[in-house]
């Protein structure tokens, strides 16, 4: 079990990438009701335009390596 940090001051808990994906749309205020894919497309393109960085969304590893590249989150390793 991982801990990540997330950059507004959140913390998950998840097992896997996959799961952290779920439980970063699950306590968003934007989409929480769609798929974790469409989750993922949709952070990303949200992030493009507000913080001009791009995150890949073709996997939940890929998304979570984007989104600790870009700083969005760091994790307990």
């Amino acid at each position: 079990m991982r801990k990540y940090y997330l950059e507004d001051g959140g913390t998950i808990q998840a097992e896997s990438p996959c799961r952290f994906v779920t439980e970063l749309r699950l306590s968003s205020r934007f989409d929480s009701e769609c798929s974790d894919e469409e989750y993922m497309k949709n952070f990303a393109e949200r992030y493009k335009v507000y913080c001009s960085k791009n995150i890949r969304f073709d996997t939940p590893e890929n998304f979570v390596a984007g989104l600790i590249e870009s700083g969005y989150i760091t994790n307990s390793d």
